[in-house]
């Protein structure tokens, strides 16, 4: 298991075999570093989300430093780091830009799925992807959001859509990707066929609090959501931390 210390600026991991913890990224002080060289000596910026892609002969973990407005990948193999996407400026990328080398400003969170890399960015209030391996990889697509902070967008395409400081992404059954807009209150969905948005739980920007239990999602209240998982059978579970819950999103 991996996990992120991000006031420690660092990566560490369980081994399940041994139960034992070692660190495997980072120095435990914030700045920049290390590219090119073990990731054990890189040096990060309020690390959060973390992603693991395995596939056939590789093994790299992908994390958002986004203190350092970049995405850093390992190769849990040989234990090198590098920079895949990111120059440290704070400049929303744009569609079809090479990752590597331009800004993109704060990617807050990251999820795997298949060969796809999916970021949100938190201070670039949007959703983009990027392929890992083939002819396209490390090119940034934009999929949803303006850049410009707000709510409006619902029903309608996702690039035309705004977002306030979305945390967390995930992938669930359909390949709809779900989208933590957690200043907005709300969870979002991203159907990756019509490239359209709608929002399946929801209290507005204005609606912080903790109300709902038993009824429809969209009528429900939350409190800056920051964690999403998405279950085979398309339940949404809602890490809701100011209300002290989990909450759940039948299909």
């Amino acid at each position: 298991m991996f996990f992120v210390e991000m006031k420690n600026h660092l990566v560490r991991q369980v081994n399940a075999e041994t139960d034992l913890i070692s660190m495997v990224a980072g120095t435990g002080k914030a700045s920049f570093g290390g590219d090119g060289g073990p990731a054990i000596k890189a040096r990060f910026s309020n690390p959060h989300s973390i992603a693991l892609y395995e596939p056939v002969e590789r093994r790299e973990l992908y994390i958002a430093d986004i203190g350092n407005h970049r995405i850093r990948r390992m190769d849990l193999i040989t234990g090198i780091i590098e920079t895949i996407a990111g120059d440290g400026g704070r400049q929303l990328p744009v569609d079809g830009q090479t990752a590597r080398g331009n800004s993109i400003v704060g990617p807050r969170a990251l999820f795997v799925h298949g060969d796809t890399l999916w970021i949100a960015l938190r201070e670039g209030h949007s959703v983009w992807r990027m392929e890992l391996p083939g002819n396209d990889a490390e090119i940034l697509r934009h999929i949803a959001g303006t850049g410009q902070r707000d709510f409006p967008g619902d029903d309608g395409p996702a690039k035309q859509a705004t977002f306030n400081g979305p945390k967390r992404i995930a992938v669930g059954p359909q390949e709809n990707v779900y989208v933590v807009d957690t200043e907005n209150q709300a969870i979002r969905k991203i159907d990756t066929k019509s490239v359209g948005i709608t929002t399946i739980a929801d209290s507005g920007p204005e609606g912080r609090s903790y109300k709902g239990y038993g009824g429809l999602a969209t009528a429900a209240k939350l409190d800056r959501p920051h964690g999403i998982c998405v279950s085979r059978d398309g339940v949404v579970y809602i890490g809701d931390p100011n209300s002290q819950r989990v909450r759940h999103v039948s299909p």
